[in-house]
């Protein structure tokens, strides 16, 4: 669809292909750059939270909690400007985790949980379909990247 709209000019990132003159078109890009840095905290408490449930920690809880959660950024930072395909590393995670959590669970989850009618299920598994071909085609192209550039 991009492709139809701006033709030989599409650039890789949607935000890109905006234009900056227009107010929603700067909260949209705004919004973009937001979401990654909030979600960031949600991605990386789990692991933060596993590393010190190890150690044994006693009343300088909140400092080594400080230490190795700031170490946690600063070695993100480092793999993601160090690793020169870590785009397409995080492409081909994207993809494969990304669809299949939060497409094709879900629709197998409900087909297994509840009795869906049949124009549910005809639904539910054209949606499936479409899913399992973002998947492999995401998933191939990414493979195929990452290869490339190794």
């Amino acid at each position: 669809m991009g492709y139809l709209m701006y033709g030989q000019n599409l650039m890789s990132q949607i935000t890109l292909n905006l234009p900056t003159e227009k107010i929603s078109s700067k909260i949209a890009i705004y919004t973009t750059i937001f979401n990654p840095i909030t979600k960031y905290a949600l991605v990386v408490s789990p692991i933060a939270t596993a590393i010190e449930d190890k150690l044994p920690l006693r009343k300088s809880k909140y400092i080594v909690s400080y230490f190795i959660r700031t170490f946690l950024v600063i070695s993100t930072v480092i793999v993601a400007l160090t690793v020169p395909f870590f785009g397409y590393v995080m492409t081909f995670t994207g993809v494969l985790l990304g669809v299949t959590v939060s497409i094709l669970l879900p629709c197998l989850c409900y087909l297994k949980i509840k009795k869906p009618s049949y124009s549910e299920v005809v639904f539910i598994w054209m949606i499936l379909v479409f899913g399992s071909s973002v998947a492999i085609s995401g998933t191939y192209t990414s493979l195929k990247n990452i290869i490339s550039h190794v």
